[in-house]
């Protein structure tokens, strides 16, 4: 049964259809604070479980991972022909992951820098709120 929110008309996403959106992409988008404002970075990932894990270089996620900050995570697709798309958005606290058996696993994973340069540096993020929506397609004859 899908759950309609009356006030936008999308459809509300359950977490563990969210979750299924989530493994099944590899590109979102990042969002900390860094000085009072807000910075979205795009990265590739896996999720892990219950933890979203990508690799970075030093610099302004690194930084946040590093302070333990809540931070923001979002996927989406749209479809502008028929005007259908859904968004899932994560929020939970960023974290470097440092544990050798850990890192140890996470190198097992398909997770490689799709940019040039060393991201020696892995960041897990929670997913304590998890989020999601779907437009509902119109019908056409309507």
């Amino acid at each position: 049964m899908r759950l309609i929110d009356n006030r936008t008309g999308l459809e509300v996403l359950g977490r563990d259809e969210c979750l299924r959106l989530l493994e099944g992409q590899v590109i979102g988008r990042v969002a900390v604070s860094d000085a009072g404002q807000p910075e979205i970075f795009p990265v590739n990932y896996v999720l892990d479980g219950d933890e979203i894990v990508f690799r970075t270089a030093p610099g302004t996620k690194f930084d946040s991972a590093v302070r333990n900050r809540p931070v923001a995570f979002e996927i989406d697709a749209a479809d502008a022909t028929y005007h259908a798309g859904w968004s899932v958005v994560v929020a939970g606290h960023a974290r470097e992951v440092t544990d050798e058996d850990r890192l140890a696993e996470i190198d097992h994973l398909p997770l490689r820098p799709w940019a040039e340069g060393e991201k020696a540096h892995v960041v897990a993020i929670s997913t304590e709120r998890v989020t999601g929506r779907r437009i509902v397609p119109v019908d056409a004859g309507s």
